[in-house]
């Protein structure tokens, strides 16, 4: 289903070594709606974002010039985390639970349904991206909150403290005036 023209459509960086599924995969992508840029290589990965950081990198496990993951880390040491859904030919759980712990969104073979399953994938990650964004927007505002009502109580201390010794400071003043005062009479 395509995306709808008023919010802004995400950029997705397809990362492969196989031309041939690299021009499927971005195809089928740009046929939902999504923004694609494509990369035969890690290097070639990282020069593309260099320029613009995608929403969202579909990475193949092996490349050419190095292991997907490796890559991963690289760009989390010098840039900001991309979140990234792994596809490959070659894995089993034990690869799957790996990439899942180095913070795949998902993982998906290389198999004859992958064309059929990519926009799904992508969709349901965006939305994973989206939900973790959106907890970051309110737990900031949570704290920004919470400084706010910390700094009113603050504030409203401080007024009561000042009422206290200007008003009530004045009325035992004039308490002890008038107590001296009968007291001399």
């Amino acid at each position: 289903m395509p995306l709808g023209s008023t919010a802004q459509v995400p950029r997705i960086l397809v990362v492969d070594d196989d031309e041939g599924l690299l021009i499927l995969m971005a195809g089928t992508l740009r046929g939902e709606g999504y923004e694609v840029a494509t990369a035969a290589s890690a290097r070639a990965a990282e020069e593309s974002m260099e320029k613009h950081v995608p929403d969202l990198m579909i990475l193949d496990l092996k490349l050419q010039d190095g292991n997907g993951l490796a890559l991963v880390a690289r760009l989390q040491r010098h840039r900001t985390a991309v979140p990234f859904v792994i596809v490959t030919g070659q894995g089993d759980e034990k690869v799957a639970v790996e990439v899942m712990k180095q913070g795949a969104l998902d993982y998906v073979m290389k198999d004859t349904g992958l064309l059929d399953l990519l926009p799904a994938v992508v969709k349901r990650a965006l939305a994973t991206v989206a939900a973790e964004k959106a907890l970051g927007a309110a737990q900031r505002e949570h704290k920004r909150l919470e400084r706010e009502i910390l700094a009113v109580g603050e504030r409203e201390r401080h007024s009561i403290g000042a009422d206290l010794h200007d008003n009530l400071g004045q009325q035992l003043t004039a308490c002890l005036l008038y107590t001296s005062d009968a007291a001399d009479e």
